[in-house]
């Protein structure tokens, strides 16, 4: 009884493991079944989940924080300045009224010293107003013993340069343009994963299909070789001709082999470029065409001009020149500011009596400078700063003729493409219509080997040149949503949340 309970167990445990790697083997199976991955499915994984998203997201968090930066810079500064204990030994030369001759004297001090300062930069004038209070305590040493203190409870006062450079001014013509350039170069890249993403993506079906049709020449290869066999048995066909359906075979095998080995590369640049997201066992399905989509090129235009960043940075670019040449002039005119200040100030020899009684402090200063003989400096500076900028304008416009060439260039290409990819389509289905035609006649005795080879070598060149076609179209499409940043699938611009791009 009980070597039959064992056996029962043993038995049971059998079944458990048998019934467990037969799970297991349908996991894998259904794991390897092969999934049909779409070109926009392969948009959307490279959005995600590629090295160039991620290195677009911390450009434009790089840009982010500048613009942030600037945003904080137009607001008051609180700065808090110490130096609690500063200890001093040291001879120094000081005048003896009894003497009247200047001696050396030992003398240590200890010093404390605090200041609270608020700041703020009004950019319009390029004026800076502060507000400040410090306090000093000072301790001598040596042959006289003191203690004093120094306190300035408020400070007010300005400096205003007067005919000066005002970088605030440029500052805020440049600044909010460069954030809004850094969105737009976000979406500007996004378009370049795009790209990517399709010229990975085509390669991978133009492989793929290659396989295909190198598994379905070897097959035909096999079975008119065979064929071949037995009209050659009767005498039907010339040894020669069996011989080239012999070699068709082994040409077939190394097409096949060949073609595998440049799928198995597509497919691994594709993996590599989504980081390993692609399924296992998955097959490209080429995407439909966007029948009776055109671009109207003049809309295309606007759109460039008004949403490229390449655009914008011209706009930039020619700021930047105005505010180098400002620069240049008034730094090599002359120099004229106005220092001014208010403030209460008192010194005792106790804390309680340097904050009371105070006493007025007050400071006013103009300073005034002018180069009187520079032998042509400034004048020099000046002329290669009116120089430069011209050079500037002169490659702003070259520029920007260049680059309405290069988006009216893409749109016609795109709109031509239409026709292209439909051409291409229809000859791929006549080809493949005759090629069939052909391997009946051939099997009819009414048509030699070489007319047989040329028409499958048809077929299989119209296969690729419409698989190439339609990557041009959506490559042209792509570029011309790069350039113009507007989706012309559903007519709306290119729209991204900002405000969730560094939260990823």
């Amino acid at each position: 009884m009980i070597h039959y309970i064992k056996l029962k167990q043993v038995a049971i445990g059998v079944c458990f493991l048998f019934n467990c790697a037969k799970i297991s083997a349908q996991k894998k199976e259904t794991l390897s079944i092969p999934q049909n991955i779409t070109l926009n499915d392969v948009l959307k994984l490279a959005g995600k989940n590629s090295l160039d998203i991620f290195k677009a997201k911390r450009n434009y968090g790089v840009n982010y924080w500048e613009f942030r930066s600037y945003k904080s810079s137009l607001l008051p500064k609180i700065d808090f300045t110490t130096r609690p204990f500063t200890f001093n030994s040291a001879l120094i030369e000081r005048y003896d009224s009894e003497q009247n001759i200047d001696v050396y004297r030992q003398q240590q001090t200890i010093n404390s010293f605090a200041n609270l300062s608020i700041s703020q930069d009004i950019r319009a004038t390029g004026t800076s107003v502060f507000l400040n209070s410090s306090f000093n305590r000072l301790e001598n040493f040596g042959d006289f013993e003191t203690k004093s203190y120094n306190a300035t409870p408020v400070r007010i006062g300005l400096v205003q340069p007067i005919m000066a450079f005002n970088r605030f001014k440029w500052e805020q013509k440049t600044a909010p343009l460069e954030f809004q350039k850094a969105k737009q170069d976000f979406l500007y890249e996004l378009q370049t994963i795009n790209l990517k993403a399709v010229n990975l993506f085509f390669n991978w079906a133009l492989a793929s299909k290659k396989v295909a049709i190198a598994e379905e020449n070897k097959t035909t290869a096999k079975k008119l070789f065979n064929i071949g066999k037995q009209r050659y048995a009767l005498i039907a066909i010339e040894r020669d001709q069996l011989l080239n359906l012999e070699l068709d075979v082994y040409n077939a095998n190394t097409n096949l082999t060949q073609n595998q080995q440049a799928l198995q590369k597509a497919t691994a640049a594709l993996k590599l470029f989504l980081r390993d997201k692609l399924p296992t066992g998955a097959m490209p399905t080429l995407p439909e065409l966007i029948s009776d989509l055109s671009i109207n090129l003049n809309k295309a235009i606007d759109l460039a001009y008004k949403n490229n960043p390449d655009i914008l940075n011209l706009k930039i670019k020619k700021i930047e020149a105005l505010r180098n040449l400002d620069q240049v002039v008034k730094n090599n005119r002359f120099d004229l500011s106005l220092t001014a200040s208010y403030g209460l100030n008192q010194q005792a020899d106790t804390f309680v009596d340097a904050y009371g009684r105070f006493l007025d402090q007050q400071n006013v200063s103009i300073q005034f400078s002018i180069p009187v003989l520079d032998w042509g400096e400034r004048k020099g500076k000046i002329k290669t700063a009116i120089m430069n900028k011209e050079v500037v304008d002169i490659e702003l416009q070259q520029n920007e003729e260049t680059y309405k060439q290069d988006i009216t260039q893409n749109v016609l290409d795109f709109n031509i493409q239409h026709e292209l990819v439909l051409g291409a389509l229809r000859t791929n289905e006549i080809s493949k219509e005759s090629y069939h035609l052909t391997e009946k006649r051939f099997l009819s005795g009414s048509v030699d080997f070489l007319n047989l080879t040329s028409s499958r070598k048809a077929w299989q060149q119209a296969n690729e040149n419409y698989i190439q076609a339609l990557q041009s179209y959506w490559a042209l499409y792509y570029k011309v949503q790069q350039l113009t940043l507007y989706n012309f699938i559903d007519n709306t611009p290119l729209l991204q949340d900002f405000k969730t791009i560094l939260d990823n």
